[in-house]
């Protein structure tokens, strides 16, 4: 059986979905897989531009982002927008198309709504005859999701199902296996020997604090919130930062170190994530559909901080409803709602149970389970 899984790098969750995926596929015999991203398969202003315009839009104008994502969610923009949007794709993503042509594979699995369109263009144009399997990385989709010719739609929870249906999408398309994360993330590999091999000390309450792979959100504010705390409550803690591919940030960081009263260990873009969360007690993070997966995976409790306006506030809303996650107005209340996790074994206990309704550790083997289910 030949496998394509695609994605497109506006973002780390969307490749690190497709590497969870490709490796849960690895101890399958009798298969080719291929890991891709269309971006790759585009033109240089394209492939520039995509990821760039996004960046820019979420770190500079994020009120302008937020209009736009609830526009064109909106069924009557999208009934005019969705064919426009269809062509830009297709005019830019030729050698894809070429691409898939050419490998012809049995099943294209995509973690990213522009592939999982262009493949249902192909089938709906009888160009393209395998499977397509089109993973939702966010707890609630967006219009430009709906791929009407996905074979099946794979969503995060049961609220995921019940927006699919809404939305149209065949119940027998529908199916609720949690958003895919390294299998790593379901596997202890013991906190104190961690603890140890990461060059943390041990005894402290851990605050683990991440930003997403491009490293943004207020870092280093929460970290100088927190150096200001009362010394009873902030000698108690150790602080960790990942910071992503944001190598400014972590030397400024690195810099901080020296003038802080409280514990600080600052990291780079990190591969052994899972680690540095089962070491911790608390994440404080942006609401990324990725991290979410892996800290739920963890049984980690969260508080959100600045979360985009869009998909990140949707899965806030659906984190905090489910009391699996506080939402932090600023960085002085993120150190309030830290004060009250670390001095409140019972809130840290009832979060960590409320968690396991919504963790998929397995989300990874059971999708790769139902794609060795397909035949062409």
């Amino acid at each position: 059986m030949k496998i394509l899984i695609t994605y497109a790098y506006a973002g780390v969750g969307h490749k690190k979905a497709a590497l969870a995926i490709e490796k849960a596929l690895a101890g399958h015999s009798g298969v080719e897989v291929k890991n891709i991203d269309v971006l790759d398969y585009t033109n240089d202003f394209f492939k520039a531009s995509y990821p760039g315009v996004y960046l820019f839009l979420i770190n500079k104008t994020p009120t302008l982002w937020g209009l736009f994502y609830y526009l064109l969610d909106s069924r009557a923009v999208d009934f005019f927008m969705a064919p426009l949007r269809k062509f830009i794709h297709r005019l830019n993503c030729k050698k894809f198309i070429e691409f898939v042509k050419a490998e012809n594979p049995d099943v294209v699995v995509s973690t990213h709504f522009m592939p999982s369109e262009i493949i249902s263009g192909l089938k709906e144009s009888g160009e393209f005859r395998g499977k397509l399997v089109n993973v939702v990385t966010d707890f609630i989709a967006h219009s430009f999701w709906m791929a009407r010719s996905s074979d099946y739609f794979i969503g995060a929870i049961q609220r995921t199902k019940n927006d699919l249906l809404r939305r149209g999408v065949p119940e027998e398309k529908i199916r609720i296996m949690g958003i895919p994360c390294d299998p790593v993330f379901s596997i202890s590999k013991g906190r104190e020997n961690l603890i140890k091999q990461l060059g943390i000390e041990s005894g402290f309450f851990n605050v683990l604090i991440m930003s997403g792979g491009f490293g943004t959100g207020p870092m280093k504010e929460i970290v100088a919130e927190i150096n200001n705390l009362d010394p009873d409550t902030r000698d108690k803690m150790q602080l960790i930062t990942i910071c992503g591919k944001n190598e400014l940030l972590f030397h400024e960081l690195r810099k901080m170190v020296q003038g802080l009263k409280v514990r600080l260990n600052a990291f780079g873009y990190m591969n052994n994530v899972d680690e540095f969360m089962e070491v911790s007690d608390i994440i404080v993070t942006k609401p990324g559909g990725l991290t979410i997966s892996e800290a739920l995976s963890k049984t980690l409790p969260m508080i959100i901080v600045q979360p985009i306006l869009g998909q990140e506030t949707r899965n806030c809303k659906i984190l905090t409803g489910y009391g699996t996650a506080v939402k932090a107005k600023n960085t002085r209340e993120v150190c309030e709602l830290i004060e009250e996790f670390a001095t409140s074994p019972e809130k840290m206990i009832g979060t960590r149970t409320r968690i396991k309704l919504l963790r998929y550790p397995d989300a990874a083997k059971n999708i790769a389970e139902l794609i060795m289910a397909q035949t062409t």
